[in-house]
């Protein structure tokens, strides 16, 4: 039984883990650390990273969307429960490692992760419609 519940939170964890390392391996902090605690560092850092560039990102569509009453408001609520949904969705997927040495990195590397994909998404967002015919930019959230 102990053996089947190792294995089962080994797999979870190098799951959680398989995202991240693929991004791991062009940030070359991770190339540097030699310890958990210079891995846990290395995942906040992306953390941070990626975080100022969705914060970056969002300030643009807020700015872009100044005098859009309809939807600056959708915006904002947009990006609050993204931002509710992106704690649970990593608090969930790092359940198995509380308490462990790796609990941090697993969330940090988790967050960094989804944010990454929001920063894409809001890329795109600002992107949309740029250089389209008007049938075009009408698919498009933000003005041009």
């Amino acid at each position: 039984m102990k053996k089947a519940v190792l294995t089962s939170a080994l797999l979870g964890i190098a799951g959680l883990a398989s995202g991240t390392l693929a991004h791991a391996a062009d940030d070359p902090c991770y190339e540097k650390a030699q310890t958990q605690s210079q891995l846990t560092a290395c995942a906040a850092d992306a953390l941070k990273r990626q975080d100022q560039e969705l914060n970056r990102l969002y300030g643009q569509m807020q700015s872009r969307l100044k005098r859009d009453d309809p939807a600056r408001p959708l915006l904002t609520q947009a990006q609050r429960q993204w931002i509710g949904f992106r704690d649970a969705e990593c608090a969930f997927a790092a359940v198995r490692s509380e308490g462990g040495s790796i609990h941090a990195m697993n969330v940090n590397s988790c967050l960094a992760e989804l944010t990454r994909n929001r920063v894409i998404e809001l890329q795109n967002h600002l992107a949309c419609g740029k250089g389209a015919d008007e049938q075009s930019a009408l698919d498009c959230a933000m003005p041009r």
